[in-house]
């Protein structure tokens, strides 16, 4: 009966260590989880950079802090995110109200002085300056009702297939005035026959007349223009001097607002090269651009008709 008391003895203070043992764990464990409450908590508050910590790691707790963590990674990621747009769009909406109001302003004097003559030359010349100050206000207001469609995913163009090539001869012609007073005539390097792409005439239209409008603002010397085929997809690439002292960020400049300087004032939206690559998107294709001494070219790559671009969105 001594050796079995003894062995009773035994497991019973075995059965109180392990008592103790799990008592110490599960206290050590809810010390653990107030631990990382009491910093999630603090770190919400504060809105504080800091990760949660804790000194020993059983395997639960390890799991729970590095969800936790990657939680509070991925909101200090959005909350980055948010600020940078938050500051683009206050800059946005500074440079957008100089724009507009620099020509509403001279819109104003343009026609007081225009009431005050009365000489029917003068008259006429002022009115015809308003005029032009309010062609500006509607492409400013424009460009930026087509920015805000084209930010919606569900906004789709009506494809169809078009012969690019003609589309741009058209468009290239409407600024025959511009080029005469550059005094340089553009270069074309087209074939006689190109294969169609699927594209929409009038955002073809916009793409194009805002490529050759950055052109006359940044650009100098002649405009080269080329077309070239690249087996399912068609390229045309406008090539042109930039203006002394100019510099491009090509990794910066299809992004919204982007400006060259955005000290000078050019009566431009800073949209024109964004909507360039979001239109060239929505139908199946996409632009770049490259900057090395001084020249400056952009590449608008379409989908030819019949093919299928691999990371395109689906015509209608």
């Amino acid at each position: 009966m001594r050796g079995v008391d003894r062995i009773l003895i035994v497991l019973a203070g075995l059965l109180l260590l392990l008592l103790i043992a799990q008592t110490v764990y599960l206290l050590n464990y809810r010390r653990q989880v107030g631990q990382i409450s009491s910093q999630l908590s603090f770190i919400m508050e504060h809105e504080s950079r800091k990760l949660v910590a804790t000194q020993l790691k059983p395997r639960e707790i390890g799991r729970l802090v590095r969800e936790c963590n990657n939680l509070l990674r991925r909101q200090q990621a959005m909350g980055e995110q948010f600020s940078r747009k938050n500051q683009e769009m206050n800059l946005a909406i500074t440079s957008l109200s100089h724009d507009i109001r620099t020509p509403l302003t001279s819109l104003d004097g343009y026609l007081q002085l225009a009431l005050q003559t009365e000489a029917e030359q003068e008259k006429g010349r002022y009115v015809a300056l308003a005029q032009s100050r309010i062609q500006q206000i509607i492409k400013l207001v424009e460009e930026l009702f087509l920015y805000t469609k084209l930010q919606n995913p569900e906004y789709e163009l009506k494809l169809q297939a078009v012969d690019v090539a003609e589309v741009l001869k058209r468009n290239l012609f409407t600024f025959f005035d511009d080029f005469t007073r550059s005094g340089n005539e553009p270069e074309l390097r087209l074939p006689e026959r190109s294969p169609r792409v699927m594209g929409d005439i009038h955002a073809l239209e916009r793409i194009f007349t805002n490529i050759i409008g950055n052109y006359f603002i940044h650009g100098e010397g002649p405009l080269t223009v080329e077309v070239e085929d690249r087996q399912e997809m068609l390229c045309i690439r406008f090539t042109n001097r930039l203006k002394p002292g100019s510099s491009v960020d090509t990794a910066k400049i299809f992004t919204r607002f982007y400006r060259e300087d955005p000290s000078r004032t050019r009566h431009s939206s800073g949209l024109g090269l964004s909507i360039v690559k979001s239109l060239m998107e929505k139908m199946n294709g996409d632009a770049s651009a490259n900057s090395a001494s001084g020249i400056f070219s952009i590449d608008i790559e379409f989908a030819k008709a019949g093919k299928e671009h691999p990371h395109g969105h689906p015509s209608q």
